[in-house]
């Protein structure tokens, strides 16, 4: 068969274009690598949503999905599932569950290392004392909000096992709302409710921001099977988040992070909107570190867990935050 001489032509042009074109980069080669990520509602995982919708992620290859789950049981299902291969998550929960033999699960990180929950009353609460016999809502029972809540009410001189009852409410605008109505006569609350509570003028009796307490509020959490097959996906997420972290705070992007806030509340309060950015850029300063110490707290405020004999660094694996802080000094230098 003849092949007409313009076809040859157009062949032989193909032909040099693939000799002497540059290699395509990787990312338009391989394409991004997409990963499913989990996150619970709250002020601190708004770092996350940030450092997604700021394209954080994408500079690193990837092409993160949130997939909201509410936190605690179902979370760690789905990552142990494999549903989501990270997940953001406070520590009761994660390390209950490893303690009950979830042994593949590793803290890598975390965005929120200090306590920033108030716990506030319905306006027909006078004391703390007046708390005994009432109903104090958090998340879900075993969740860190749980833990949170009778963690303040025993620094209160309370005894949240016989002088309240606590309930499964939901998340924090399920919470605000159930106080609001006198459903509950308590709840701990993060930014932006704090600011909420304090226009109210609801009683606050705890500002746990101010006790000297490390605790992971939001971990970010995968599996050891994931890191063995996936180091460099996860040293990627890491790398994303970091920025991501940095690009939250930076005064410059206030207008840009006020809109992603605003999308991920799904508020236009700007003076809401800013109390989280503010508080948040305050409590989590640098790299999303997270500390023995911090899973300590929980293994010995726990009645359970305190009798277990957990060593805090089973579940730690900070060799990704290692490497990445060696990363920045590299390039400050």
């Amino acid at each position: 068969m003849r092949v007409p001489p313009l076809a040859l032509k157009f062949l032989f042009a193909f032909l040099l274009a693939c000799l002497f074109s540059p290699p395509l980069l990787p990312a338009q080669s391989k394409g991004l690598r997409d990963l499913k990520v989990s996150y619970p509602f709250g002020g601190s995982t708004s770092f996350f949503w940030v450092a997604q919708r700021s394209g954080s992620f994408e500079k690193y290859g990837l092409r993160v999905e949130p997939v909201y789950i509410r936190g605690g049981r179902a979370g760690i299902q789905a990552l142990i599932s494999k549903d989501v291969l990270i997940e953001l998550q406070g520590a009761s929960s994660v390390i209950s569950a490893w303690a009950q033999g979830a042994k593949e699960l590793r803290y890598i990180a975390a965005v929120g290392n200090r306590l920033d929950y108030i716990l506030a009353a319905h306006p027909s609460i006078r004391s703390p004392a007046d708390l005994k016999g009432k109903k104090i809502g958090v998340s879900q029972i075993g969740a860190s909000s749980d833990f949170i809540a009778r963690f303040a009410l025993r620094r209160l001189g309370l005894n949240p096992e016989k002088d309240v009852v606590i309930l499964g409410i939901g998340g924090a605008g399920e919470r605000w709302a159930a106080l609001n109505a006198g459903h509950v006569e308590a709840t701990v609350l993060q930014p932006p409710f704090t600011l909420l509570s304090r226009k109210a003028g609801l009683p606050v009796f705890m500002d746990l921001s101010k006790v000297d307490f490390e605790y992971t509020i939001s971990g970010v959490v995968t599996t050891t099977s994931f890191i063995r097959a996936e180091p460099e996906t996860v040293m990627n997420f890491m790398r994303g988040l970091a920025d991501g972290m940095d690009f939250y705070r930076d005064e410059r992007n206030k207008e840009k992070v006020l809109r992603m806030l605003g999308e991920y509340f799904r508020s236009n309060a700007t003076e809401e909107l800013d109390e989280t950015r503010r508080a948040y850029s305050q409590l989590t300063p640098g790299l999303p570190w997270i500390t023995a110490k911090a899973v300590e707290n929980v293994i010995v405020n726990d009645r359970v867990l305190s009798g277990m004999n957990l060593r805090t660094a089973d579940i730690l694996d900070l060799s990704f935050l290692q490497r990445l802080d060696e990363e920045r000094k590299t390039k400050r230098q």
